[in-house]
């Protein structure tokens, strides 16, 4: 990559980074350069910013397609069978990243970028000729899935690896792209949709997506890329580390229950809140556009805080709000509560990509891509199961959503539990480590 984040050089050799960081003396006559920006790395937020509103902007709309779905198109099928549309394309943007992190570490930067941007378009495109629901699960499913999955990771291990201290910051700052395409995208397709029917409407959506493609693509493809040794997809030695497991397993477990939310929170508005269907499409973006809090305020913090502190409170008050959610019964309540929801949200998807490059989870910066794709990797395992389960637990004839709520809110206890051993270590490495 153009700039790496963290190069170390014995005194008798030392060379100074593009970027012109300032070097910090060590106890063991080491220097280390830290890279907090500059033009190039802010450049790479934008296009991560982008890349955000083609990946996670597009899955966290799926509430509005998922109510679309039930309602119109394929109201034949099962609310289990259509969320495995969503859930699909939640489990690959992750877990393609198991691929795609190591690519990028062996400089493959641009064909990662083009392929994957031209899938999620062209899954777009293909979703709005979709009238069953194998076209439905392969377009959106997979296609868009897939698409998303190649750029996810390469674009954030750029990021990540521009920046050190102030990484929390800029990754915060390019999430907000997932915020503002859930925001942006439902919205337009509750209003286009009446007007110029379903196929029109998603293609809109495509164009959209086209243009943060080219902007992306235009970005992090004038990169050659860091070409390294040719490695393995997987660094084995992070499985025999107990404190990156655990952590990777923890997230799987608030990926079990992040998307029940995010995908039923229409559906409960309508036959819960009995809320208008305009509003039921509405809360979708309430929720998204409430996340930007999340995404932005915690990374201003990080001096004072540490991420995975915060990620542990978020964690578990998050597990408060899946059970909070079984008490809102009108709909300023579950406006209120969507809001808390979406808050909360925010800083589960962005925090963990932050607290992963920490020497604790990837002792070598070389390794930030394979490290980010193997994290996430594990934790698609929850995405792919989480909503599937939860639509086997709603009953949306008699608006029964108790069973999933308490599965959601169990898992996310579960998950609090196993992320306070990495913490300890964190805090263990930084107290004998000061920078």
């Amino acid at each position: 990559m153009a700039e790496k984040a963290s190069t170390e050089h014995h005194t008798g050799g030392q060379q100074q980074s593009p970027a012109g960081p300032l070097p910090s003396q060590r106890d063991d006559g080491i220097v280390k350069y830290k890279i907090n920006g500059g033009l190039h790395a802010w450049m790479n937020v934008v296009a991560l910013f982008c890349i955000f509103v083609n990946t996670w902007g597009i899955l966290t709309t799926y509430g509005a397609f998922q109510e679309y779905y039930q309602t119109v198109l394929l109201s034949d099928q099962s609310p289990s069978a259509i969320s495995w549309v969503g859930s699909i394309q939640a489990t690959l943007i992750p877990m393609v990243g198991i691929i795609s992190g190591p690519l990028v570490d062996s400089g493959y930067l641009r064909p990662l970028m083009v392929i994957g941007s031209f899938l999620t378009v062209f899954g777009l495109m293909m979703t709005s000729l979709a009238t069953e629901y194998y076209q439905i699960l392969l377009a959106q499913g997979f296609c868009i899935g897939l698409g998303g999955g190649i750029s996810y990771i390469p674009a954030l291990a750029v990021v990540s690896t521009s920046f050190t201290t102030k990484r929390p910051i800029a990754i915060g700052c390019a999430s907000i792209g997932s915020s503002v395409g859930a925001v942006i995208f439902p919205v337009m397709f509750r209003q286009l949709q009446p007007k110029i029917g379903f196929p029109w409407a998603v293609r809109c959506i495509g164009f959209v997506s086209l243009l943060m493609a080219i902007v992306a693509c235009s970005i992090l493809c004038r990169q050659p890329g860091h070409k390294s040794r040719a490695r393995s997809i997987v660094d084995w030695s992070a499985f025999r580390e107990p404190q990156f497991m655990l952590f990777s397993m923890s997230l799987t477990c608030v990926m079990l229950a992040y998307y029940v939310p995010i995908f039923y929170v229409a559906s409960y508005a309508r036959t819960v809140i009995k809320t208008t269907t305009s509003l039921g499409f509405y809360m979708v973006a309430i929720v998204n556009g409430s996340s930007v809090v999340g995404r932005v305020v915690p990374n201003l913090l990080v001096g004072h805080v540490k991420p995975i502190a915060m990620l542990i409170f978020c964690v578990a008050a998050s597990a408060i709000a899946m059970f909070t959610w079984i008490a809102t019964s009108n709909t300023p309540g579950f406006i209120v509560w969507a809001c808390y929801w979406g808050i909360l949200s925010g800083v589960l998807v962005t925090a963990p990509s932050s607290i992963v490059a920490h020497p604790v989870f990837c002792p070598n910066p070389n390794y930030m891509g394979t490290r980010l794709g193997m994290m996430w990797g594990i934790s698609s395992f929850g995405a792919l199961a989480g909503t599937p389960i939860a639509g086997a637990l709603v009953n949306l004839d008699t608006g029964s959503f108790l069973r999933a709520q308490v599965f959601a809110g169990c898992v996310m206890i579960g998950a609090m539990l196993m992320q306070w051993w990495p913490a300890l270590k964190v805090f263990q490495y930084d107290r004998d480590h000061p920078r």
